[in-house]
C-alpha cells in the first residue's frame, strides 16, 4: 500500500512540475551581466581597451574586427556609449546591470549593433586581465580605436 501511495504521488508531483512550469526571474549580480571589476573599475575606456589589447589580444582583435566592419555611425555610437557606462560611478553602473538584466530592450545600442559591448561586459577572464593592468596606461589614448 505504501508502494503505490509513493508511486502516485511521484507521478501526480511529476504532472504538477511539468504543467505548472516555473516563474522565471532576471536580476543581475555582481558578476552578470556585466563584470563586477568593471562595474567597480576607475579607469577610463582608453586605459582598459589598451589593456586589453596587451593582456587578450585574441579578444581585442575579434572585437576590432567587428566594430570595424560596423558604419561610422554605429561606431560612433558605441564609442559614445561606453565613454558614457564608463562616466557612471559604482551605483550607475549596478543599476544599469540590472536594467539590462531584467529588460531586453533597456539597451537601444544592442539593437544597432548585437556586440557593441562585447570586449567590455561579456568576459569575466578579459575583465579581469583589463582591470588588473589598466591603471598602468594613459588615461586618453584615442588609438585605442584604430587597429
Amino acid at each position: 500500500m505504501l508502494m503505490k501511495v509513493s508511486v502516485a504521488a511521484a507521478a501526480v508531483s511529476s504532472v504538477a512540475a511539468i504543467a505548472l512550469p516555473a516563474v522565471a526571474s532576471a536580476d543581475a549580480s555582481d558578476d552578470y551581466p556585466i563584470p563586477n571589476r568593471i562595474l567597480k573599475t576607475t579607469c577610463t575606456v582608453d586605459q582598459y581597451m589598451a589593456a586589453v589589447r596587451d593582456t587578450e589580444p585574441v579578444y581585442y582583435e575579434r572585437y576590432m574586427i567587428d566594430y570595424n566592419n560596423r558604419p561610422p555611425d554605429i561606431e560612433q555610437g558605441a564609442r559614445d556609449r561606453i565613454y558614457w557606462f564608463f562616466s557612471l560611478d559604482y551605483a550607475e553602473r549596478r543599476q544599469y546591470s540590472e536594467d539590462t538584466a531584467t529588460n531586453v530592450y533597456y539597451e537601444q545600442m544592442a539593437t544597432h549593433w548585437g556586440n557593441w559591448a562585447k570586449l567590455f561586459f561579456n568576459n569575466k577572464g578579459v575583465a579581469a586581465h583589463g582591470t588588473d593592468v589598466c591603471a598602468n596606461y594613459p588615461p586618453s589614448d584615442p588609438s585605442v580605436w584604430n587597429w
